[in-house]
């Protein structure tokens, strides 16, 4: 798949501002963007990230999403829908993409494209910019596990671990640490966890 490549992504939200606020054309090709104020060799990508994104067809024409994109208020949430089926591969691989790091997103166009670095740096630059020009759906939902449960379930396992019975009958206290640290962990971090599992021994 070929996804839009802008070498000026600054220019994407003066376009969609632009042209959801002017009568719809007849049709939308190159002309048509010069006579908005589109003239640089940089904004030669612009008619294919309307294609790409569907406000326009094949042939030019305007579409539904184009007609749903005049009201202010329901553009952002149009244009969220818009970038969720156009780099639908990407969501399907990389769920919240658009919270991904950049080495990450560059691994996914690098895989999927025949684009250099430099072609996949400007894909990414341009679904940023998309993305942080819509309202995606579930954006703002953060899925956290809830921490009163977290802190019941191991408030019983401890209960249970402490009454627990020696052969003879007689009830020992078990603890059990867990520290996972890897290589690149705060040096900080690694002394503070170290100290505290030395102070725990000596008890």
């Amino acid at each position: 798949m070929e996804y839009p490549i802008l070498h000026d992504p600054g220019s994407i939200e003066l376009l969609l501002s632009t042209v959801f606020k002017t009568i719809k054309p007849k049709l939308v090709d190159h002309d048509y963007l010069i006579g908005l104020g589109f003239k640089r060799e940089v904004d030669e990508g612009l008619l294919k990230l309307l294609l790409f994104m569907g406000f326009i067809d094949e042939n030019g024409q305007p579409s539904v999403l184009w007609d749903k994109s005049h009201d202010p208020e329901q553009a952002p949430v149009i244009l969220g829908k818009a970038v969720k089926a156009a780099y639908g591969s990407l969501f399907s691989e990389l769920p919240n993409a658009e919270n991904r790091e950049g080495a990450v997103l560059m691994e996914f166009f690098r895989s999927n494209t025949s684009a250099s670095d430099r072609e996949a740096a400007y894909m990414i630059l341009t679904f940023k910019v998309l993305c942080d020009l819509a309202k995606l759906p579930d954006k703002d939902l953060i899925k956290k596990p809830p921490e009163p449960a977290k802190k019941a379930a191991v408030s019983k396992k401890a209960e249970k671990t402490a009454v627990s019975p020696e052969p003879d009958g007689s009830p020992v206290i078990r603890i059990s640490i867990n520290i996972d640290l890897d290589d690149k962990s705060d040096p900080d971090l690694r002394n503070l966890a170290m100290k505290l599992l030395k102070k725990q021994l000596e008890l």
